[in-house]
């Protein structure tokens, strides 16, 4: 039976290793350690496998050139506990995406750029599951290097775990994230107030803002049997909301119904009397 043989180490617990003239990653506990390059990979500690590709050239090959070992290797890690805790694997993309941001984040915060996101709230909203699994990816990262990414970067490491699962381009999830951002900061500035990002109220205002939007990709119509009485109680918010309902298809490209506009002035009345 050929077992992998170790080309390189990244750290303790992840190698590079070639079988049957593929390159693998491989992650397991304490498997990187001491590994010499020729020398096998002890099959029973084996947690997970990605193939990386034919010998040759690929997209990895300019990471691992460019990037940190010792990045790609806690990078490689934070994969396999997303896997390990989805069911599921990610696509291949994150594999080079992943270490690309981590690398570019060090070299900001070295250089005394501060890391700002500005839709923190927003994403731990829409994507919990994402967002609880950066959370434990920032914690590894700072276990492992002497410079110290701030809590804003849980929001980009989620946004990079929720294009892996979607299996969609992170700059599609970065480009969302920026649309629901600027439908928020728009409704703060119709209602004429600061609205507390924390509030229960603005929590359930994105993850409406969010259905919408997929209902309405989706094709599908829901009845607002309230209606009729939305526009006469709440005439002001539902002119607001009409204004918000024009952001939404100008940024997203959709048509929103009027029976959705009934319940968008409905979330802009809680917001309004926070």
């Amino acid at each position: 039976m050929v077992s992998y043989v170790v080309k390189k180490s990244l750290n303790n617990n992840v190698v590079i290793a070639v079988k049957d003239k593929y390159e693998f990653i491989i992650v397991g506990k304490g498997i990187g350690f001491n590994a010499k390059t020729g020398s096998h990979v002890p099959e029973n500690k084996i947690e997970n496998v990605f193939i990386k590709q034919s010998l040759g050239e690929s997209k990895f090959d300019t990471v691992l050139n460019k990037v940190d070992s010792k990045i790609v290797g806690i990078c490689e890690e934070i994969i396999f506990l997303c896997e390990n805790e989805l069911g599921k694997k990610l696509n291949e993309a994150i594999h080079t995406s992943l270490p690309d941001h981590i690398d570019f984040a060090f070299t900001r915060i070295k250089k005394g750029i501060k890391i700002e996101n500005p839709f923190l709230n927003e994403i731990m909203v829409l994507y919990p599951k994402e967002y609880r699994l950066a959370e434990k990816a920032l914690i590894m990262i700072n276990e492992n290097f002497s410079t110290k990414l701030p809590r804003d970067e849980i929001g980009f490491i989620s946004m990079h775990i929720n294009a892996a699962i979607e299996r969609k381009n992170v700059n599609d999830t970065v480009e969302y994230m920026r649309k629901i951002g600027e439908v928020m900061k728009f409704i703060s500035v119709i209602l004429k107030k600061d609205i507390d990002k924390s509030s229960l109220s603005y929590e359930r205002t994105v993850t409406h803002i969010n259905f919408v939007l997929e209902r309405i990709k989706q094709k599908k119509t829901i009845k607002n049997l309230l209606l009729d009485s939305i526009k006469e109680q709440l005439y002001n918010e539902y002119g607001l909301a009409i204004k918000v309902a024009i952001k939404l298809e100008n940024l997203f490209s959709v048509s929103v119904p009027e029976d959705e506009i009934g319940y968008i002035a409905m979330h802009l009345k809680r917001l309004r009397e926070l």
